[in-house]
């Protein structure tokens, strides 16, 4: 048998359990009910996993299986294999396991590092596994040691405050039970319980960065620099992480006001100015996450290329980012779109052409259309981007154009006129975009800054019969 059960209750088992089900209360990591699928190598952290969350899956009510990814990249791996799918028999649960040819994937790919292919195939094997057994979610063995390691890794890369807060208990459909308990404890754990976990030879080699930071780095910081450097990391991934999420969720707040996603994902230049850094940077990378679904491959500098972009960068410049995406500076701000739609767009040169308004129907003007409806009551609902006029009141043919030198502007509700520009500096409107804005007059004077205010003349009196009602729709915002 794999495994022989202590049932003796021994106090370092005690305080590691307690310390599990405190990490798995707190983080709200189980549901009663749920599924669970333990990914296991057969190593001390995921056996510990299996075992622990066995002997707790009665008393929080959920399901347990268990899953064993082969990478195909040792000879003693189908050994493995076998191993966990007796424990897995020994302990009642059921076990699936899958080889991957870890190598191919790595070649066909052109990923130079196995160890990066190898956790994105395992991934998606736990994943189609999790989804064909009821949609479970996934427990892994990662532990305090590894979070130390984690951020550390993060580090050396120049990874931010994201980084530097390392794992999450609990990321989507992927749960980290054990990340409140270290190496030692489970190494002590498996002894205590009779677990007798298989070593992985390249768990020791320091071809894998990772290892390097494991078997040389950590020794001399703790030897030459702080006894207690694991315990100051642990504490720097928490303050870190906190913060993180305090600012992600600020950011989060922006969207609808200095940011919208659609087809594509733009950011408004004028309002990100007027935010702190931490909150611009963060805003930039929702941004890219938004579009790319992920920040994989984006770096440090990619962020700072895009923000200096976004607030200082020349219209029509481009950035092209991993994965097919593009970034670009528009008039408004900047833009992350698909970099191949993007090649069929046609570019916006020259001030909107002059062009006579339909009545009844609809109007191209740029990248805009208005709509000319002729009715008969005021609408329940009127936004920003629909305006009603007394019909009688107005001189056609009503023209929609782009501003002109001298413009005045009479908007509804204010006594006198003002100068167009200065209407457009009190809305906030950025200068490089108000050449784009359509504006609509009759023979007489503007009636409507198209998507802002519309004009004191013609307006809706009680003696009103017949209403001119306006609406544009923009095809592009940014």
């Amino acid at each position: 048998m794999p495994t022989k059960t202590n049932t003796s209750r021994k106090p370092g088992i005690v305080k590691m359990l307690d310390k599990v089900k405190t990490w798995i209360n707190n983080y709200r990591l189980v549901k009663p009910g749920g599924r669970i699928l333990a990914a296991c190598s057969g190593g001390p952290d995921s056996l510990a996993l299996v075992h622990i969350l066995h002997r707790l899956k009665d008393e929080h009510g959920f399901s347990l299986a268990v899953a064993h990814v082969n990478h195909m990249l040792r000879p003693e791996a189908p050994e493995e294999a076998e191993f966990v799918e007796a424990f897995s028999t020994s302990l009642g649960l059921k076990c699936f396991v899958t080889a991957i040819d870890v190598s191919a994937y790595s070649k066909a790919n052109k990923i130079s590092s196995q160890e990066e292919a190898a956790r994105l195939l395992r991934y998606q094997c736990l994943r189609s596994i999790a989804a064909a057994w009821g949609g479970a979610q996934i427990a892994t063995g990662h532990h305090r040691d590894d979070q130390v390691e984690t951020v550390l890794l993060n580090f050396l890369r120049g990874a931010g405050s994201g980084g530097l807060r390392g794992m999450k208990p609990l990321n989507g459909d992927v749960m980290r039970p054990l990340l409140a308990v270290s190496r030692p404890e489970i190494e002590a754990y498996c002894e205590e319980q009779g677990l007798q976990p298989r070593r992985d030879s390249s768990n020791f080699t320091t071809e894998y960065r990772r290892n390097r930071i494991r078997l040389e780095l950590l020794p001399v910081l703790e030897k030459s620099y702080n006894p207690a450097i694991r315990e100051a990391i642990w504490r720097l991934a928490s303050l870190a992480g906190d913060e993180h999420d305090y600012i992600r969720g600020e950011a989060a707040k922006l969207w609808g006001k200095v940011a919208i996603a659609g087809d594509c994902v733009a950011i408004e230049s004028q309002g990100l100015a007027a935010l702190p850094t931490a909150l611009q940077r963060e805003l930039i990378r929702q941004a890219i996450e938004k579009k790319r679904g992920a920040l994989t491959g984006i770096s440090f500098e990619h962020v700072e290329k895009l923000l200096t972009m976004a607030l200082f960068g020349t219209v029509g410049s481009l950035l092209t980012l991993p994965g097919g995406f593009i970034a670009r500076k528009t008039y408004a701000g900047l833009v992350v779109e698909n970099g191949a739609l993007y090649q069929s767009k046609p570019v916006r040169t020259k001030k909107l052409e002059p062009v006579t308004v339909v009545i009844p129907g609809s109007t191209t003007i740029g990248s805009s259309t208005i709509v000319a409806e002729l009715v008969t009551a005021l609408p329940l609902k009127k936004g920003k981007n629909s305006a009603v006029f007394d019909f009688v009141k107005l001189t056609l043919p009503l023209i929609v154009r782009s501003r002109v030198p001298g413009d005045r502007f009479r908007p509804a509700g204010l006594n006198g006129s003002k100068k167009l520009k200065n209407f457009f500096i009190d809305y906030k409107v950025p200068e490089a975009v108000r050449d784009y804005v359509p504006i609509v007059a009759d023979q007489q004077e503007i009636i409507w800054v198209a998507g802002y205010r519309q004009s004191e003349h013609a307006r809706i009196t009680e003696t009103t019969k017949k209403i001119l009602q306006l609406t544009i729709t923009k095809q592009e915002e940014f």
